[in-house]
């Protein structure tokens, strides 16, 4: 006879049946400080093992199968109990196997019946004390033959068992009703959706301009930092030399005297009032969008679909240095075509659309991220108001959204945002991370500004 398998170590021990392990949560998952403090021994008897065998290649169950096979091969390798989790209740996990039955005392139970055979298997089991083994089932067959015999039996909370699982033939009609509609669906089914990353209210600054009798002192000390440089004299030539130095910068000096500096209060508020806004186009249907256009559209605001850097200390002052390389476009700009599949900038032919975004070809289940940037102008008063639609070319109709947000106009001298005897910003600007990821770009994602509203090439 096999070595009996020791029990007293244990304030509970359970003989599983089937179920508990196919019906049930994961046994490691199952809440067994409920029902005892100490540690607790499970059984899996030689006809729980062979049900459980064949079902490792059940397509439903037989992960199931593996996993509690996996957790069992290291008592069967050892003869001996193996933990499968060992706090806050320790569980141990061991195969037993069984005396020859006798039957005759068992004329009530059926040896060819699966739950039969597990309550006799439980009542011969090789252990050192069988009347400690409790049968653990949700059935109620099992758990009377069981008492029939003198074998305590337990049933576990339902909350431990499984959420139902549809049947196989309700899978395959749910699996044929989704084919039905996606045979009917004809066109993308697009969702969009609008919002300010900056919380309300969004403020627009209003900066007065700089006194008249300071404007030469300003421009002096923004000058000073990029003071004339000597070009080596009159008999200085080569190629990489730029010989209209002086000449461009008497043109720089005049311009930022009498273009830049005067507008300095123009192009930092402008800075300073404009704020990123983000949209999200999503096709939740099961086609593809073709030719999608998302257009947006701000009546008392100016929208720019990327975001930009006024030159508030002016433009950068000219080279001593002719650079030829500076002069041929980037190959980089040249070789750039558009992919179906991405959203890009486009010029729209309606005029009441400021930002335009096509894609030729959204797939299914994409979802895109676009950003814009919504600059607040003296038209724009208490509230901006952002209006998006997409449509498409398989699609009917449209979708839209509209973002609406507080604003307000604030008061700001010119020294709380910039300092002027460093040339530096005192605090970032609302695009200060689009700013940033763009002038890491080398494809023009980023447009400059002058002060007095001119793009800068």
């Amino acid at each position: 006879m096999s070595d009996l398998l020791a029990t007293d170590a244990y304030d509970r021990v359970f003989a599983l049946d089937t179920q508990m392990v196919f019906e049930a949560r994961p046994l490691e998952q199952l809440d067994w400080q409920a029902l005892t403090a100490g540690p607790v021994l499970l059984l899996i008897l030689p006809q729980v093992s062979v049900e459980i065998d064949a079902r490792k290649r059940d397509g439903r169950l037989g992960q199931r199968a593996r996993n509690v096979n996996r957790q069992l091969d290291p008592s069967i390798e050892t003869g001996q109990p193996a933990t499968i989790v060992a706090a806050p209740v320790r569980i141990d996990i061991a195969y037993v196997a069984n005396r020859t039955i006798d039957w005759s005392p068992l004329d009530d139970l059926e040896r060819d019946n699966g739950d039969d055979r597990i309550v006799a298997q439980a009542l011969h089991a090789l252990v050192d004390d069988p009347r400690r083994i409790e049968l653990m089932s949700f059935d109620s067959r099992p758990r009377a033959a069981a008492r029939r015999h003198g074998l305590r039996a337990f049933k576990p909370n339902e909350s431990w068992l499984l959420e139902p699982e549809p049947s196989p033939t309700d899978r395959r009609v749910a699996e044929l009703e989704k084919r039905v509609r996606l045979l009917q669906t004809t066109e993308p089914e697009l969702r969009v959706s609008i919002r300010a990353i900056d919380p309300e209210p969004l403020k627009r600054h209003r900066i007065e301009p700089i006194p008249a009798d300071l404007m030469d002192t300003v421009s002096k000390m923004v000058l000073t930092k990029n003071a004339r440089k000597p070009t080596g004299g009159f008999y200085s030539t080569g190629i990489h030399i730029n010989s209209n130095y002086d000449e461009e910068y008497d043109l720089y000096e005049k311009e930022m005297r009498e273009r830049d500096i005067p507008a300095l209060h123009m192009g930092v508020a402008r800075q300073f009032s404009a704020y990123p806004i983000e949209i999200i186009v999503k096709n939740a249907g099961a086609l593809a969008a073709e030719h999608v256009s998302v257009e947006l559209r701000a009546g008392n605001s100016q929208l720019h679909a990327k975001p930009f850097l006024v030159d508030m200390f002016g433009p950068p002052p000219p080279s001593t240095q002719n650079s030829l390389l500076a002069r041929i476009p980037k190959l980089s700009r040249q070789l750039i075509r558009p992919d179906r599949t991405s959203f890009a900038v486009e010029e729209s032919e309606d005029r009441d659309v400021q930002v335009e975004f096509r894609c030729q070809d959204f797939r299914h289940g994409r979802t895109q991220t676009l950003s814009a940037i919504l600059e607040l102008t003296e038209a724009t008063g208490s509230v901006a108001s952002v209006e998006v639609r997409v449509t498409a070319v398989n699609m009917r109709g449209e979708v839209s959204d509209r973002l609406v947000v507080a604003v307000v106009e604030v008061d700001t001298s010119i020294g709380e945002l910039i300092d002027l005897d460093q040339r530096a910003i005192r605090v970032a600007p609302p695009m200060r991370d689009l700013i940033l990821a763009a002038l890491d770009d080398d494809e023009g994602s980023l447009v400059r500004y002058r002060n007095d509203g001119m793009q800068r090439d």
